[in-house]
């Protein structure tokens, strides 16, 4: 949550925030003091990285391997709140670390990192550190650097001395606290031309680091052990990773991972598919960890007209009541439970519910097949005697595309399928190979390309809902125009989202944020574009002798506090 200008004390509440709170909510987060020192943990995973660039690898694996090499100016706790990291404290309006000039649309946020710090190899960190990662980013002779947006909207960098610095945000920037969770050693890497960065040796095994821990042996697809970082204690009043070593052991696939943990071959086992909930009943003395991702699983209906796929305009095109329709038939409580045991959440908008602040409590969407069918009775959709609808001539049917090899998603399409079909609707299961689906613009993805009429697949967010803009706003739309930018697949283009999404953005006063995008969940709800049926989950199964685990949905991963953990 963003801070909220301070001097608002005597104004209402909006969802729970209080208007007279002036910075994010504070980190909730007390490790438990450690009552044994020293052990090595064993990690198991069944994906193995290809390297450790925070950069440039957005793999899962890799990036729970980097928070334990890298460290950041924050982190996300297991409740998305900021805690401080390699600064002293959390930048925000209330402290006067972060000013913003609401009529020029630009702010500053100034840092303070904790003095004393260190690399691995005991060179000190300092600033020019920050500096160096952010000419990084945002140098366009540096290819493939992730999500460079939040940086290239800083004008400038001032430093003031080697631990105090300030960004200049040339517009304001919400998710300012997300930036840096990975600062790199200028010391290192100054010498890499730019064009070789993202390829260079350095990222197989990196040698100078910053986080808790270091690697010291790496056996690709088997094992990774990474030793206690003593540097890491500097600045840090003498506090140090509990923990000798951790292993991360791969195993092939999630079967041989769930039985090497029932075997107590590994003391927490890492992103079991959340689709073995219905089937992840043995576990003996091991403890199950779930929680909600920032990821939903959802239909999205194509707006395009006409559909590239088809060439005729969709179905839904100016029938909004056909989208609620369709919305209203599918029972999203009853596939939770067969498909999760009922350990799912539902979804009632993009935006993840751990972000409880940016909800509009009355948002729901009710399963009502009777009432999905009187709606389109109403709306002069007529049941044939074959059990299909039609309505001005044309039979209500349409095509549900989604990615081979993953099996909780078939089976989740047909059981969409079947509902539909109790509705009226035909509808016909397609499928496509991921390379075909995903793949960019200029390779002819599917998606990006919007050669679909309906397809089922998973949006991730990130822990600001900021990070709906790029799947929902109309200049999102890939375009020849705008060289295929943007994740906007379903064409979607209405007024009240782009507006809602661009004051949510506008603001760094947290009650306007929220009242943002409640009104977008509003709109998203009465327009009916996409079909949000449960968040996807991030499972762990755990001993019960590891102390400190705290599952974090955020992109600091599973392993953001491990310099807390320790073994009995």
């Amino acid at each position: 949550m963003l801070p909220l200008v301070g001097g608002c004390s005597s104004l209402p509440s909006v969802h729970g925030i209080s208007l007279g709170t002036a910075s994010p909510q504070p980190s909730q987060y007390r490790p438990e003091p450690a009552r044994h020192e020293g052990g090595t943990l064993v990690v198991g995973d069944w994906e193995s990285p290809t390297n450790f660039s925070p950069l440039f690898n957005e793999e899962v694996p890799a990036a729970q391997v980097d928070a334990l090499l890298y460290a950041g100016l924050l982190r996300l706790d297991a409740n998305l709140q900021p805690v401080p990291d390699l600064v002293e404290r959390v930048p925000t309006l209330q402290n006067g670390d972060v000013t913003w000039n609401r009529g020029a649309g630009t702010m500053d946020v100034t840092y303070r990192l904790r003095p004393g710090l260190r690399w691995s190899d005991g060179q000190p960190l300092t600033v020019e550190d920050v500096a160096f990662t952010w000419r990084l980013i945002v140098n366009p002779r540096v290819p493939g650097v992730l999500s460079p947006d939040g940086y290239a909207a800083i004008s400038r960098l001032d430093v003031h001395d080697p631990q105090r610095f300030t960004l200049h945000f040339d517009r304001v920037y919400p998710k300012y606290l997300n930036l840096f969770p990975a600062v790199l050693p200028q010391h290192r890497l100054a010498g890499i031309a730019p064009e070789q960065l993202a390829g260079d040796a350095f990222w197989a095994r990196p040698d100078v680091v910053s986080g808790p821990f270091k690697i010291s042996e790496l056996v690709p697809d088997d094992h990774v052990t990474l030793l206690r970082n003593d540097a890491w204690s500097q600045g840090r009043a003498g506090r140090r990773p509990h923990l000798d070593s951790i292993v991360y052991k791969l195993y092939p696939e999630p079967g041989q991972l769930l039985d090497a943990a029932r075997a107590g071959q590994v003391g927490l086992a890492l992103e079991l598919p959340d689709d073995q909930l219905a089937t992840l009943t043995r576990t003996g003395p091991l403890t199950l960890h779930r929680r909600s991702q920032l990821a939903y699983e959802q239909v999205t209906f194509n707006q395009a007209s006409p559909n590239p796929l088809t060439g005729q305009p969709p179905p839904w095109k100016n029938d909004p009541a056909l989208l609620q329709a369709l919305r209203m038939a599918i029972d999203r409580p009853g596939m939770i439970k067969k498909f999760f045991r009922g350990l799912a959440q539902l979804a009632e908008s993009p935006i993840p519910s751990a972000l409880t602040s940016y909800h509009d409590p009355d948002v729901s969407l009710d399963y009502d097949l009777g009432a999905a069918g009187k709606l389109l009775d109403s709306d002069g959709w007529r049941m044939g005697s074959d059990g299909v609808r039609s309505k001005n001539g044309r039979r209500l049917g349409f095509q549900l595309v989604t990615a081979l090899g993953n099996p909780l998603r078939t089976a989740v399409r047909d059981q969409l399928v079947v509902e539909w079909r109790k509705l009226g609707a035909e509808v016909s299961a397609t499928d496509a190979h991921p390379s075909e689906l995903f793949t960019g613009y200029a390779q002819g993805g599917l998606l990006e390309r919007g050669q679909f009429e309906a397809g089922l697949w998973t949006w991730s967010i990130g822990p600001d809902p900021d990070g709906i803009y790029p799947l929902e706003y109309s200049s999102q739309i890939p375009t020849d125009q705008n060289q295929g930018r943007g994740s906007n697949f379903g064409r979607f283009n209405n007024a009240d989202l782009d507006r809602n999404l661009d004051r949510g953005r506008a603001s760094l006063v947290t009650v306007e944020r929220a009242r943002s995008y409640a009104a977008f969940e509003r709109a998203y709800a009465r327009l009916g574009f996409e079909l949000p049926l449960f968040e996807r989950g991030l499972v762990v199964l755990a001993s019960p002798h590891l102390h400190n685990l705290a599952p974090n949905p955020a992109p600091d991963t599973t392993l953001w506090n491990a310099a807390d953990w320790w073994v009995d």
